[in-house]
């Protein structure tokens, strides 16, 4: 396959490669992983959108929208991605991003069950349930009944038996293991150093537009200086939510403590996700 030698996601790669070979046999026999399954996978270095996370590295899309998948690193407490939880990044959503499965094996169940599921923020299984009830039925042609089974064949796929307990869970777990509330909702997870600790919450930053680097830098600077990690995460994912790193004196200031702080690849990320902003004029 011509592909793989531009992919790099680790332990997740076999299986990438595995489902652009398998896209690629469906388009030789006018199928379509995308039309059947509402899928379409990055074949090189995929792009990333002001609201990808720099924790994210995206492995697909869904052809509308810019919404786009990938595997969420928890700034970097996830090293193995074929076990990384699998987020949706929605530019256009109020929401943003969120998890839709556990892991990428997980994901690809999601995608054979409901992948209607995989593109809209379910609050709850309730929420999902209320949904998908008012949804008229739709009929599904030989075509698409063999491209699914195709599919459900060539990569073990578990269907979900329930959708709404599955984003419950999704939803609990995530939170068991929150030790930092963000504003879109992913949190900052506990690591190995933290699950024990009570005093993170005290160093928390909010800050909102207008931003003025002049007024409130030294705020960001002190958190960077004294804050928690997770406090110091907490604020890069509230800055993003808010689209304050369209601010290149912020943006470059964060870049640098990242790198700092041993995540060069999600400094660099973010950087690549405002790479078509026009640079503003605040000094640093």
């Amino acid at each position: 396959m011509d592909s793989g030698s531009n992919l790099a996601y680790g332990s997740a790669t076999p299986l990438i490669e595995a489902l652009i070979e398998f896209e690629q046999e469906l388009e030789a026999n006018r199928h379509s992983l995308s039309f059947d399954l509402g899928l379409i996978m990055e074949q090189g270095r995929a792009p990333r959108y002001m609201a990808t996370p720099p924790d994210v590295i995206p492995f697909a899309h869904a052809g509308v929208d810019g919404i786009h998948y990938g595997f969420l690193t928890d700034f970097g407490l996830e090293k193995d991605l074929s076990r990384a939880p699998i987020v949706c990044v929605s530019p256009v959503d109020w929401t943003g991003v969120w998890v839709v499965a556990r892991h990428l094996q997980d994901f690809l169940n999601v995608v054979y069950t409901e992948n209607s599921s995989l593109k809209r923020y379910y609050a709850s299984g309730a929420d999902y349930s209320g949904h998908a009830g008012q949804r008229p039925a739709q009929a599904v042609d030989e075509r698409t009944v063999f491209v699914r089974e195709c599919f459900r064949e060539r990569f073990g796929i578990l269907p979900i038996q329930d959708m709404a307990a599955y984003i419950d869970s999704l939803r609990t777990e995530r939170k068991q293991n929150e030790v930092a509330p963000t504003l879109n909702g992913l949190g900052i997870q506990a690591s190995s150093s933290t699950k024990h600790s009570s005093s993170i919450e005290s160093n928390f930053l909010n800050v909102t537009e207008p931003f003025l680097w002049e007024q409130q830098g030294e705020a960001v600077r002190e958190l960077f200086r004294s804050g928690s990690r997770e406090a110091r995460l907490a604020f890069i994912r509230d800055a993003q939510t808010q689209h304050l790193f369209t601010h290149s004196a912020l943006r470059a200031f964060v870049t640098g403590q990242l790198k700092l702080m041993g995540l060069s690849e999600a400094a660099t990320y973010l950087e690549e996700s405002y790479y078509t902003v026009i640079p503003d004029t605040i000094e640093s």
